[in-house]
């Protein structure tokens, strides 16, 4: 029965590959991806990290990621439609020609191009995260905004700020400011319910992660001014995630929160770590261990909602050995059952 589980997930996922995946293919799509795969398609001879890969509903999605490519001595957003693919392992490629995204779920995230373009300068941006109010979030029907939101230097510390697109065109970008600080603030990360905000920042000394609670009844519909200007919220640093060493770049996905700390027993560098949200309460911290984390830097991961997936995939960033350049951007399995 198992098999056929994992059979029936792999089909849905394959369902646009422009290969005819064998039974067999489509049986291997459901196992754990235990290989560190570099993304090939999209790493550069400069520094590429703090990547966004929407959820994925018919193998096609859009990657968007700080390069140093185009203007070489600061990072700006770069975009690419991708494609899913298993051949000796599943890996992320461009979305081009009999690939290319073609769907209407595909489709809703086009404009994240335009709003990484909006959001680019003479200026670091870091940590891009795209929320569509008609499928990331619990919104009514007819909600079509697409909001990038992100954070740069242009003012010589880290500001989270945000850029909406909708049938009105783009409007920002906007500083978000119940989120900012006069330090470093940024990789801010949302619940499906809009509820709680993760981020974060510098401003007790070292970074930390911060929770920013927004009262709200689950299943009442989010707009973008309820999440972005709320009437009352509760900010807060997570005790039970942060240490007395950097702890940067949370993202949260379904209960789980990964995120990278430099902090003692590690492999060397910043390392990623996860912990589990069960019952309202952060289970210890876990370091993702041998298979993921090096003695270099490993930075800015992400666990995208794959739900056809039986297992959480975490895409990274790392300048380990043997990339391109600089930081290259990665995938791997992070833990078998999602």
């Amino acid at each position: 029965m198992k098999k056929w589980l994992l059979i029936a997930a792999a089909i849905a996922f394959n369902g646009c590959s422009s290969e005819t995946p064998t039974d067999d293919d489509q049986f291997k799509n459901g196992e754990f991806l235990s290989e560190v795969v570099p993304l090939t398609d999209f790493n550069s001879e400069y520094d590429d990290y703090n990547m966004n890969l929407p959820s994925n509903r018919f193998a096609q999605s859009h990657l968007i990621f700080s390069s140093k490519r185009e203007r070489k001595d600061v990072l700006n957003l770069v975009y690419f439609p991708v494609v899913f693919t298993y051949k000796k392992h599943l890996e992320l490629e461009k979305s081009v020609g009999s690939n290319a995204v073609n769907h209407d779920y595909a489709n809703t995230f086009f404009a994240s191009s335009a709003l990484a373009e909006k959001a680019n300068g003479n200026f670091n941006v870091f940590g891009p995260k795209v929320l569509s109010f008609q499928y990331d979030v619990i919104s009514d029907n007819n909600t079509k905004d697409l909001v990038l939101f992100y954070a740069d230097d242009s003012e010589g510390n880290m500001e989270i700020k945000y850029l909406i697109h909708n049938n009105m065109g783009i409007t920002g970008p906007i500083k978000f400011d119940i989120l900012n600080s006069p330090k470093d603030d940024g990789y801010p990360s949302f619940s499906r319910f809009g509820d709680k905000i993760y981020f974060s920042s510098n401003r007790d000394g070292n970074f930390d992660i911060y929770e920013l609670s927004i009262p709200h009844t689950k299943g009442e519909p989010v707009s973008v001014q309820s999440l972005v200007n709320p009437e009352k919220f509760q900010l807060r640093k997570v005790e039970e995630l942060s240490s007395t060493s950097d702890d940067k770049t949370p993202y949260f996905q379904d209960n789980m929160m990964v995120f990278v700390s430099d902090r003692p027993g590690g492999k060397g560098g910043t390392d990623i770590y996860y912990s589990r949200l069960e019952d309202g309460k952060w289970s210890a911290p876990v370091n993702a261990g041998d298979r993921i984390n090096t003695t270099s830097n490993e930075y800015r991961p992400i666990i995208p909602a794959l739900n056809n997936f039986s297992y959480r995939l975490v895409l990274f960033s790392s300048d380990r050995p043997g990339g391109k350049g600089g930081y290259d951007l990665y995938m791997t399995g992070l833990t078998e059952q999602w």
